[in-house]
């Protein structure tokens, strides 16, 4: 009888347990199908008023229809019922894709300072040179990894050199940096037609400062998401000039990352 007893009392705190923790993984794992569906939802939408502008009037009809037959309740549903609506009484298509364009730029900043945060987007190299050392190399995969469990990001990888040669050396030098951080981008299983190269050579530094340790910040090539699925199949290669303005870096104060080995952070 004892043993029967704690036999049961175990089963008891097994179920107990089970009982505080099992809501919460749910909710999680809810969460997480409520973010996805939410994308999608999005994104359909926005290829429905897409197809209206362009005068596909009966794909944007069914494309909205999807909406709303396959998110009932949504935002989107209600949206997508509106522009509906409006085509039914003959009426002018609600101007609603400047607030879904907003709300998708908004979610690709979220994007990028998620990236900088949890893994860092640019590795750094030294003088005249294009080799990817150690550091770096982790750093990289660490981003191949992060962006293959984002599927839907797309990336433009920006190589400058401010190494005190001519314009054409660091335009060739750039873009050197850049192709060998795609090619480890791509050696580490980051599809490569998720990948654009940008060679910004002397322009766009990163640093504002005189002193040479400083000016190495500017050795660097920078992993930039680009914007999140605004004009599918349609962008070009964004050019530096493009891009949104970045905030200049100061000379810092403390100890600086040597210029003589390629370091990333």
């Amino acid at each position: 009888m004892p043993t029967t007893n704690l036999a049961i009392g175990i089963l008891c705190g097994m179920l107990a347990v089970t009982a505080v923790f099992a809501p919460r993984v749910f909710a999680e794992d809810h969460s997480q199908d409520q973010s996805a569906d939410g994308e999608k939802a999005t994104e359909l939408l926005e290829d429905g008023l897409d197809a209206l502008s362009d005068h596909a009037e009966d794909s944007g009809r069914r494309l909205l229809g999807r909406v709303v037959s396959d998110f009932p309740g949504s935002k989107e549903a209600l949206r997508a019922k509106r522009v509906l609506a409006a085509l039914d009484r003959g009426e002018r298509i609600p101007d609603e894709r400047a607030v879904i364009r907003a709300r998708l730029a908004e979610r690709t900043d979220q994007y990028r300072r998620a990236f900088l945060i949890d893994v860092g987007d640019r590795v750094f190299f030294a003088e005249n040179s294009a080799v990817i050392g150690g550091r770096a190399r982790h750093l990289i995969e660490n981003q191949a990894r992060w962006l293959n469990a984002r599927p839907d990001l797309a990336v433009v990888i920006i190589g400058r050199a401010d190494d005190g040669g001519s314009g054409p050396a660091s335009g060739a030098l750039s873009l050197q940096r850049a192709e060998a951080v795609r090619e480890r981008l791509v050696a580490a299983g980051l599809a490569e037609n998720r990948i654009e190269i940008e060679a910004a050579g002397t322009a766009d530094r990163l640093a504002l400062c005189d002193d040479p340790l400083c000016q190495a910040q500017n050795r660097n090539a920078e992993v930039y998401i680009r914007d999140w699925r605004i004009d599918r199949g349609r962008q070009s290669r964004p050019a530096v000039s493009d891009l949104p303005a970045r905030t200049a870096i100061v000379p810092l104060s403390g100890p600086r990352p040597e210029p003589s080995e390629a370091v990333s952070q």
